[in-house]
């Protein structure tokens, strides 16, 4: 009986079919698995932070196509205004981050995957390379994705195609973040022209009151220094010259606020470090000290000295103090230490002025940001978000820079660095 089914199975085929039939089972149940996995991935590359940094932006490609492509080098190639940005991504320690990858400065931004490819040949000699367009709505290129492999393997048409298909998703996410780029980029223009709106009108009003101030005041001293001459008696000549000395203190304080006002170009100067901070505290100094806040000077006792604007530099102290102001509020006992002193790098002698104060600090996850137009940790209508972007910009524009360091409810310091500029009489000896 058992051979006579044996028989008929093998003569009707039933036992192969079967087979056949459980084998393309399992190949469509692969096959379906692959595509959502494939979909899963798809739908992870379109969930792009929209205000992401570009590293990061890298590095998170890389993770996601890692799950469905062997590669070990990724890099993101930006095309904008004829010029290219690269962004490259490595895997360490079972993480994907972004790693420098330099390249020879190109003519002209590639126009095609091939051209793209012969540039990264030169970085990554012998390497594999794949790489596909990223294109606009309008059809317009604006970047690539590249898979590169050290070991080289065979071309596999389905890849490409899967390549392909998945960079027309990424292509969207990394449209958009240009757009927002763009956008925020012309939102920041124009609450900068707003700012320098304000900040023109607020010179042009302190400037006002200088000059009406001016003549008065004139008065008071040319009339307290007479009285000077003519009284020998105490406590009257004490009190005439308390008045003199005060009046002194006020022009001073006019003379600045004109410097500080003044609309014209900013015309670079030797300057003494020492000199712009007691310029500035005498400027401010009255407003912090009646907010309860203890100012320590350590000044250095060398002649620091360097190249710049005036009115900017003071600009960038009176940014840091107010916001050191700002930053003590709530501390019991509120002390801003302001220092000079000469650092000595590996690219140069700079000129440093620090502010230091026992605030609340910055938290570790925003020190990052601070520099960022726009972002500020004050409250609602405490703050524009410029203050520290400008300064910045004024620093780099100085050939320095403006660096913070902070523990959030301990301190924070903020430190100005500047060029040092040797004196032909300080170069001689």
């Amino acid at each position: 009986m058992l051979q006579k089914q044996e028989l008929l199975e093998k003569l009707t085929g039933i036992r192969s079919s079967r087979k056949s039939y459980y084998k393309e089972l399992s190949y469509v149940v692969d096959e379906m698995k692959k595509k959502n996995k494939q979909l899963e991935i798809i739908n992870q590359l379109t969930k792009v932070r929209i205000n992401a940094d570009w590293t990061d932006v890298s590095a998170y490609l890389a993770e996601q196509l890692a799950q469905l492509f062997s590669f070990d080098l990724f890099v993101l190639t930006l095309v904008k205004g004829g010029s290219l940005s690269f962004f490259a991504s490595r895997r360490e320690q079972q993480e994907w981050r972004s790693v420098p990858f330099p390249l020879p400065s190109p003519g002209k931004a590639p126009a095609s995957v091939a051209e793209l490819n012969n540039m990264l040949q030169h970085a990554c000699p012998d390497w594999q390379i794949t790489s596909v367009p990223l294109q606009s709505r309008l059809q317009q290129s604006f970047g690539f994705l590249s898979l590169l492999a050290a070991q080289p393997t065979t071309d596999d048409p389905e890849q490409l195609r899967l390549l392909c298909q998945i960079a027309e998703h990424i292509g969207v996410s990394v449209e958009n973040i240009l757009l927002f780029q763009d956008v925020s980029q012309k939102v920041g223009i124009e609450a900068q022209l707003v700012q320098s709106a304000k900040m023109a009108a607020i010179g042009e009003m302190a400037a006002g009151v200088a000059h009406e101030l001016n003549s008065p005041l004139t008065a008071i001293l040319g009339n307290a220094q007479l009285l000077l001459r003519q009284l020998s008696s105490e406590p009257l000549k004490r009190m005439t010259q308390d008045i003199y000395q005060c009046g002194v203190r006020c022009k001073k304080i006019i003379q600045n606020l004109l410097i500080f006002s003044r609309q014209e170009e900013y015309h670079f100067e030797c300057l003494s470090a020492n000199e712009v901070i007691e310029d500035v505290l005498v400027l401010i100094g009255y407003q912090l000290t009646v907010s309860g806040i203890t100012i320590k000077k350590k000044l250095s006792a060398e002649a620091l000295l360097f190249q710049g604007s005036r009115h900017q530099i003071e600009q960038i102290l009176i940014n840091l103090l107010l916001n050191a102001r700002d930053a003590l509020q709530n501390t019991p006992h509120p002390v801003i230490t302001i220092a000079s002193f000469r650092q000595a790098r590996e690219d140069g002698v700079f000129v440093g002025i620090s502010v230091h104060d026992n605030g609340v600090g910055i938290k570790r996850e925003a020190l990052s940001q601070i520099f960022q137009p726009f972002y500020t940790t004050k409250a609602e209508q405490k703050g524009t978000g410029l203050g520290l972007s400008v300064s910045l910009g004024i620093a780099e524009s100085h050939g320095g820079t403006l660096t913070v360091d902070s523990e959030e409810g301990k301190y924070s310091t903020f430190t100005l660095l500047l060029p040092h500029y040797a004196s032909e009489e300080n170069a001689g000896e």
